[in-house]
């Protein structure tokens, strides 16, 4: 995706946007019933005269509308995945677009359908509605607009089909607005059928929506506790996500990282796309990390289900081990490795992390390039060393080692003033000004200088040090 088309996209994901196009969609539904209505009337008289004015109208708000259509076009990078979700207003502004369409009354009546598209503008900004209302009012509105528009769809079919018949004496508005409610309910047309071909395939179709209204609304009552309505809130288009972290495969360990990468960041934003095989949302404990993690449900060793976690637009990468459905831990290292070599295939930019039980296999992640492993069964047995090695020590590792207390450990690049400065001077200087412990040197080449005993700083070099807060050396 381009910048542009970047720019554009953000744009109409704003809250503001999305009302504006509800209002004119409501505009739009109500100069069209109107349109249908002053045509029942007869020629000449002063509800004719305003038709003109009201078609004009009608054609401005579809104007917008077909400006609106090419810019989404245009910021849309899948020309299919456009045309799936506009088709229908498409449709709708094809009146507009070809006058032969107009004189069509079919063609007319698809306007109404445009309402259809205030469901997707609720789904989008109903997140900004405080929780109590997102838990269950958003689907009982659905319903009810879902009714609403079938009534007034009913209504503008019927004044287009039967208003003006010539063999039979044509409905009026209220006529057609109550025998489109009354159907609705009622289950038969009332107070009778109608007189036209096209009138009675469109109260056939009225019936049935009454009936599917119905079915949604039982539905909707009985799933009000369903797990569906707990995660529906953090539903995520992730062609839209950018400089996110991807986590790979699923165990409790997940649950860590998804707490240490907030406690780091508490004030900034962060989304987290977990890509596991769950049939369901595996079960997170702490309810105030659900909202920054959404799952992508699918296998992570596949381009495909990496390319729709966005990996192209991802700046981190993290692979577990997943040894879920009976794997044996030589197939969770096999299929790491292949997600790790996969990734780095399609984003070389991307930080890969890979998890490993078995070290032998570590050389197959440092021929292909991934940036980090963490081989889960060694580092375990060398804190359980050192633990007994060196009494009390967990103590002092348990809080280096988590951002959500205390010290911890810090990667920090050098000003250039710092160049030249030997180790000893550094870490001096930090331990007074900074209240920080200076750790290691990392070095541009790549490698690691820990605790040297001596030393320059060269540039490029970064430190590592111990802190309470990571420093802001200027």
């Amino acid at each position: 995706m381009r910048q542009w088309q970047r720019v554009l996209a953000r744009f109409f994901n704003k809250t503001w946007v999305e009302l504006s196009i509800g209002v004119l969609i409501l505009l739009s539904v109500g100069l069209t019933l109107a349109e249908f209505v002053f045509s029942t009337y007869e020629d000449g008289s002063p509800q004719q005269q305003l038709l003109p004015a009201l078609q004009l109208a009608n054609h401005l708000v579809s104007c917008v509308f077909i400006v609106e259509l090419l810019l989404r076009f245009a910021a849309q990078p899948s020309p299919r995945r456009f045309f799936r979700e506009y088709w229908i207003d498409i449709l709708a502004v094809a009146p507009s677009l070809l006058p032969a369409f107009h004189a069509v009354r079919v063609m007319r009546v698809v306007r109404l359908l445009r309402i259809l598209r205030l469901f997707g503008l609720v789904s989008r900004v109903h997140s900004n509605f405080p929780y109590i209302v997102r838990r269950g009012m958003v689907e009982y509105l659905t319903v009810c607009a879902l009714w609403l528009m079938m009534v007034l769809v009913g209504t503008g079919a019927m004044l287009a089909f039967e208003g003006k018949a010539a063999d039979h004496a044509g409905i009026s508005v209220q006529d057609a607005f109550w025998f489109s409610v009354y159907s609705m309910f009622a289950g038969e047309p009332i107070p009778g059928a109608p007189q036209t071909v096209a009138g009675r395939i469109v109260s056939v179709f009225i019936l049935f929506m009454g009936m599917t209204i119905f079915a949604m609304l039982t539905g909707t009552v009985s799933a009000f506790m369903v797990e569906r309505l707990r995660t529906k809130g953090r539903s995520v288009d992730f062609d839209q996500l950018e400089n996110h972290t991807i986590i790979c495969g699923w165990n409790r360990k997940v649950e860590i990282i998804v707490a240490e990468h907030r406690a780091a960041r508490p004030q900034g934003s962060m989304t987290m796309v977990v890509i596991t095989e769950w049939d369901s949302e595996p079960p997170f404990v702490p309810p105030e990390l659900q909202p920054y993690v959404c799952f992508l449900r699918g296998d992570f060793t596949r381009v495909s289900t990496l390319k729709q976690a966005g990996i192209d637009r991802a700046v981190t990468c993290i692979i577990v081990t997943d040894t879920s459905g009976g794997r044996s831990e030589q197939d969770a290292d096999a299929r790491s490795i292949l997600a790790a070599l996969t990734v780095e295939k399609l984003n070389p930019q991307v930080y890969t992390c890979a998890e490993i039980y078995n070290g032998d296999y570590a050389t197959h992640l440092v021929m292909g390039g991934v940036n980090d492993y963490v081989v889960s069964s060694e580092y375990s047995a060398y804190l359980m060393a050192q633990s007994t090695m060196n009494r009390g020590m967990m103590g002092v590792i348990n809080e280096l080692m988590t951002n959500q207390r205390g010290n911890q450990f810090y990667r920090v690049s050098l000003p250039e003033k710092y160049q030249g400065r030997t180790y000893a001077d550094l870490f001096h200087e930090l331990k007074e000004k900074e209240n920080a412990i200076l750790v290691a040197i990392h070095r541009a080449d790549g490698q690691v200088e820990v605790n040297p005993r001596e030393g320059v700083v060269e540039p490029g070099d970064e430190i590592v040090v111990i802190a309470a807060q990571k420093l802001r050396l200027r």
